[in-house]
């Protein structure tokens, strides 16, 4: 059969899916080794792919990496200790006659529920994923927009705060990220409880714990998803009003709140949005950890070796 390795590369394992006739057939993880300054990464996903194809045949490789990428090029990925690395010419110069792809991880994530999650069916969306921080990735006519530097979708760091805004982990202040994070929400809530009769009020608060606490109607941590949401309404509505997508999906470990999440946001959003956008779509991911390797392999389908 013809064959498709989908790879997800994460700070800490490596999720490897293997696609014959665009169906998955098989997904497990490997550590990720970024020792050494992550010299061995590539290799050792080389070693898997060459263990797990038996006698199938190979026509792509999809990768997804968490940083910017340029034409096959990882122009940086701290995480894994990665500067710039040419992943792209690496496995064309150890397999014939395929075809690679290599993008942002929140880009592949985006694709992946276009191609069978929370977007199937649309061409036009962007997604939004809530998680230790903020990524996105962009949609038009069913092709990615990774733009001139590969940094489209960077929607954590559009300025939502201009009066004693959050400083940001990329050197700005008031950045989306800040307030709709994971980090961010557990932050407002540590500002939020002070003084305050909360059940906000326990060492070690988790995000999850917030929303939980507001679905049991505490009103500090009501507050406190009020603030968040509307943050993250402001937010979609300046990717709408530029982009006019379909649908904006929303993933990352903040959205397992749901649609009481997403409910709110979506009314705060018709408050907010220029009013022909106001037929945007919300919808939750449904892929979760499974995003990245469904949209590297897609991006094998709508790619050729020159790109």
């Amino acid at each position: 059969m013809n064959c498709i390795f989908g790879i997800d590369l994460g700070g800490t394992e490596i999720k490897i899916g293997k696609f014959c006739n665009g169906r998955l057939i098989k997904k497990y993880s490997i550590k990720t080794d970024a020792s050494n300054c992550g010299k061995n990464i590539l290799n050792d996903i080389k070693k898997e792919i060459d263990k797990e194809i038996g006698n199938d045949n190979l026509i792509g490789i999809g990768i997804d990496i968490p940083g910017p990428v340029v034409k096959g090029k990882v122009l940086g990925a701290q995480n894994i200790g990665w500067e710039e690395v040419d992943v792209s010419a690496y496995f064309l110069s150890k397999y014939n006659n395929i075809k690679v792809a290599v993008l942002n991880d929140a880009n592949a994530a985006a694709f992946g529920e276009m191609g069978f999650g929370g977007a199937k069916g649309y061409k036009n969306l962007v997604m939004i994923t809530l998680g230790t921080g903020v990524g996105g990735g962009v949609v038009i006519d069913g092709k990615l927009v990774e733009g001139t530097t590969g940094s489209s979708g960077e929607v954590g760091h559009i300025r939502v705060e201009r009066k004693n805004g959050r400083k940001c982990t990329c050197g700005l202040y008031g950045c989306l990220e800040q307030y709709t994070s994971a980090t961010g929400i557990v932050k407002t809530a540590i500002e939020m409880r002070k003084g305050k009769d909360t059940l906000l009020n326990k060492d070690n608060l988790t995000c999850k714990e917030v929303f939980d606490f507001a679905k049991a109607n505490d009103k500090v941590a009501i507050e406190v998803v009020e603030d968040m949401t509307e943050y993250l309404a402001s937010g979609c509505a300046t990717i709408v009003d530029v982009l006019n997508p379909e649908i904006i999906v929303i993933g990352g470990g903040v959205s397992k709140a749901g649609d009481f999440l997403l409910n709110k946001v979506e009314s705060k959003f018709q408050e907010l949005c220029f009013y022909s956008t106001r037929s945007t779509k919300f919808a939750l991911a449904t892929l979760g950890n499974d995003a990245g390797i469904y949209g590297a392999m897609l991006s094998v389908l709508g790619t050729s070796n020159e790109n």
